[in-house]
């Protein structure tokens, strides 16, 4: 088995070497190329001097080479800042292969899954499919009595990125260490996080239980997301409700007037953006061909193989750059840039408000409408990148799907404005961090920083106390310094505690709060209230004792 597979993996090197040198890319062959690599002899069709760009052939080779290297190229195109705009522009052209499974084929699959004929499972099962794409194919079908829409990997398709992503590590390794350029690009890391995200795709299982929990936390909104039949769904196998709409991609081209494409623009970029700002878990592919309009203009979403997650503290970065964005401030943006640690030089500070003072008054007018816009502009042109600025990939993956629904949006209305529907989200979001539900989060956060301090302090004095022991630190201190010590010590220590009872109470009385139970003074439960107030009187003891120390 491994000599068969030595032998595919060597055929298909040969087969790449072929293609790059047939695109004009001989160097790059030449580097990747060992004594065992033979190819046909091929003409060349383009030289380095074609009149085809550059970025047209490395589309054209990825494309030619098939299915896993056309998703390599998918996903470099949404890192701009790596390959640059132009490339990533071109790669996001690339068309995935549309194979077709015959059905003898299918049914194997689907009865090899379930151990069941066919026709034990399905009411119904359309032959020919409604769908093909590189990695499956989906068929209309009937399962009790309900039309369902049933995904179907092509066979084989697991092997073939197997060998491909190895062959891939193969060829960065030696792209990594033959060209000296190539190290600044991290090639292995590239396919590592390719291989991450391709193995997720094949998973149909991760897809299904990505759509299940979207359609929890959607499920009161305007938008649609298909039912999924878990029990009929595996790792090869998707099953869901048939979506009886059309794609967007129809609606864009089309002129008819029971299209309302406002109301498409507005419901639509509304979700992805409650999707992005309140639930941290959201669609990050919104291409046209993933959204669907159904009757009376419901907006539906289907492929759930690519999703981004951002954590409580990324989603409130994100409303404060909106904000300082909208409100064209460039000082509060580029301190909030800082301050997430998107630079860290604090030397070049002073430059990059600079440049984004200068990139602000350039969309800044009577009424600011294109936070996308300058969203787009801040990570493509040189304003980030001449300062060796990477942007995390969840931050830029957020400003690609905003830029990518932006874009939509226009296109079905011209009068579309992703700005409004953003600070109507993040003045909600700023309000909502003062009901006591997430007062009571953010002290219990606190608490327990101060908790976990307050535990550690006696580990690291004693380790202190080792250090000087030993005799690896020395200093000499006077009884009066030794006195003067031991009182600051004393009054930090007395502070914190206090601190800590402080924070402590508020976590307390804000749980009774919430609870509402017992006796009730002005309106608030009594122990809550009176925890409250006493909480209130330790907090300005605490703030007295620190204003007169005076060293704060």
């Amino acid at each position: 088995m491994k000599i068969l597979d030595r032998r595919r993996n060597l055929a298909r090197m040969n087969e790449i070497v072929r293609i790059l040198i047939k695109y004009g890319f001989e160097s790059i062959a030449q580097n990747i190329s060992n004594k065992n690599t033979k190819y046909l002899p091929v003409d060349k069709i383009f030289s380095t001097e074609s009149n085809v760009s550059l970025n047209t052939r490395i589309r054209w080779v990825l494309q030619d080479l098939g299915t896993t290297f056309i998703k390599l190229g998918q996903t470099l195109s949404t890192y701009p800042e790596l390959v640059g705009f132009e490339l990533a522009e071109e790669l996001s052209k690339l068309q995935e292969s549309a194979p077709i499974t015959p059905y003898d084929n299918v049914k194997k699959i689907i009865e090899s899954e379930f151990s069941k004929s066919i026709d034990e499972i399905f009411d119904d099962f359309s032959e020919e499919p409604i769908a093909s794409a590189s990695i499956g194919q989906v068929h209309k079908a009937y399962l009790d009595g309900n039309c369902v829409a049933v995904k179907v990997q092509h066979p084989g398709i697991r092997d073939t990125v197997d060998s491909d992503i190895d062959l891939m590590k193969i060829i960065a390794n030696r792209l990594d260490k033959s060209i000296p350029t190539a190290k600044s690009y991290n090639l292995p890391g590239i396919v590592e996080v390719f291989e991450n995200d391709i193995r997720k795709e094949l998973d149909y299982g991760f897809e299904a239980r990505n759509a299940i929990h979207l359609g929890v936390l959607l499920e009161k909104d305007e938008v649609y997301i298909p039912k999924i039949y878990q029990e009929y769904s595996t790792d090869n196998i998707l099953v869901m409700e048939f979506l009886d709409g059309v794609s967007l991609n129809q609606v864009l081209s089309s002129s008819d007037e029971k299209f309302d494409n406002e109301k498409i623009a507005r419901v639509g970029a509304d979700s992805f953006i409650k999707q992005i700002l309140v639930h941290g878990f959201y669609h990050a592919d919104p291409h046209p061909g993933n959204i669907f309009v159904l009757d009376d203009n419901v907006v539906a979403f289907v492929d759930f193989g690519m999703m981004g997650h951002l954590d409580s503290d990324l989603r409130e970065d994100l409303i404060k750059l909106f904000i300082f964005i909208s409100e064209g401030d460039a000082k509060l943006l580029t301190k909030q840039l800082y301050r997430m640690s998107i630079f860290k030089d604090k030397s070049v500070y002073g430059d990059i408000e600079y440049e984004i003072m200068n990139l602000l008054d350039k969309y800044y007018g009577v009424q600011f409408n294109d936070v996308s816009g300058v969203l787009h502009e801040l990570i493509q042109n040189n304003t980030l990148n001449k300062y060796g600025i990477v942007i995390p990939r969840d931050l830029l993956m957020v400003i690609r799907t905003l830029i990518m629904i932006d874009d939509i949006g226009k296109k079905l209305d011209p009068s579309f404005n992703t700005t409004e529907i953003l600070k109507q989200y993040t003045l909600n979001m700023l309000l909502d961090n003062f009901k006591p539900k997430n007062i009571l989060t953010k002290a219990s956060e606190g608490y327990l920083d101060l908790q976990h301090l307050f535990t550690k302090l006696p580990g690291v004095l004693l380790s202190l106390g080792d250090i000087l022991n030993d005799g690896k630190f020395e200093f000499s201190v006077g009884l009066s310094e030794l006195s003067e010590l031991n009182n600051i010590f004393s009054r930090t220590v007395n502070e914190l505690s206090l601190a800590i009872i402080t924070a402590a109470l508020i976590v307390g009385s804000s749980l009774i709060m919430l609870a509402d139970n017992g006796y009730h003074l002005l309106g608030y439960p009594f122990l809550g209230f009176i925890g409250f107030v006493f909480s209130a009187v330790l907090g300005v003891i605490l703030i007295a004792m620190i204003i007169r120390r005076g060293n704060y």
